[in-house]
């Protein structure tokens, strides 16, 4: 692994450490608490954001690996659209990074179709 990928999953833990110590610290009320779906859609998609970037993703089947990539888009949108007056981070967060997780994928598609 390369320099420059170490230190992006470097950064991208510390961005993690922080979100989910933001996420639990506050004492909220039972109403505000982020669900585990969301905590795990959100990490899931973290992983794939950093599998993506260090190249990891060209060793493995490229079938059962878009099929895991649009899953784990989709199952963010939707965890994001039904938790969100649960708790409205967590939810901005997995709608965010799965929409970016669809443009790159979208452009992956367009760029090898060329």
């Amino acid at each position: 692994m390369s320099f420059t990928g170490l230190i992006m999953l470097f950064v991208l833990f510390l961005i993690l450490v922080f979100i989910v110590v933001g996420v639990f610290s506050r004492r909220r009320n039972t109403q505000n608490k982020p669900s585990l779906w969301g905590v795990g859609v959100f990490l899931l998609q973290l992983l794939l954001i950093v599998l993506f970037f260090t190249e990891i993703t060209a060793k493995f089947n490229e079938l059962l690996f878009d099929i895991l990539w649009w899953t784990i888009v989709v199952s963010g949108l939707i965890v994001g659209i039904r938790k969100f007056k649960n708790n409205v981070i967590v939810s901005m967060l997995n709608i965010f990074i799965s929409l970016i997780l669809a443009i790159f994928m979208l452009l992956l598609l367009f760029i090898t179709s060329m």
